[in-house]
């Protein structure tokens, strides 16, 4: 594997790691906020208690999923998936609006993805091309002529 793949795919880990640190830590302050409302007060049937702790659980899902895909998209670079390629640009593109880490791993993932040594770990992006098959000697060509 070259180096720059490999970085790419350390990016790709550390992006999923921060992730799920991420989901972590929205969860507890989302949760610590519930518990502070109070669970089993009046306050607690308030709208916004409900939409607080809601919009807590959607978020820390979702950067959970976006750590899950990073670890997935990492495994298929490494195993030289064409698909990995694509969807590691993806996610480094999302990756660069994470100002300053995030800028820096899709940085990083997205110049090991679109360099020289991507192209030959992940194969040749262009139409594949068949070789003709050429007839057994002992059978006839279809160029040429009629038999004499």
């Amino acid at each position: 594997m070259p180096d720059s793949i490999k970085t790419t795919r350390i990016a790709l880990v550390v992006a999923a790691g921060l992730a799920f640190a991420t989901a972590a830590l929205l969860l507890f302050i989302f949760f610590a906020g519930a518990a502070l409302i109070g669970w089993g007060t009046e306050r607690a049937g308030l709208l916004g208690s409900a939409l607080l702790g809601a919009t807590g659980i959607f978020l820390a899902a979702g950067f959970a999923a976006f750590g899950v895909a990073d670890l997935f998209i990492s495994s298929g670079i490494a195993k030289g998936r064409p698909w990995a390629r694509f969807a590691g640009i993806v996610m480094a593109i999302l990756l660069v609006f994470g100002f300053p880490v995030g800028t820096i791993l899709g940085i990083v993932a997205l110049a090991g993805l679109l360099g020289r040594d991507a192209g030959d770990w992940f194969g040749s992006a262009g139409p594949v091309r068949r070789v003709p098959q050429v007839p057994p000697s002992g059978e006839r060509s279809l160029r040429s002529g009629p038999s004499e």
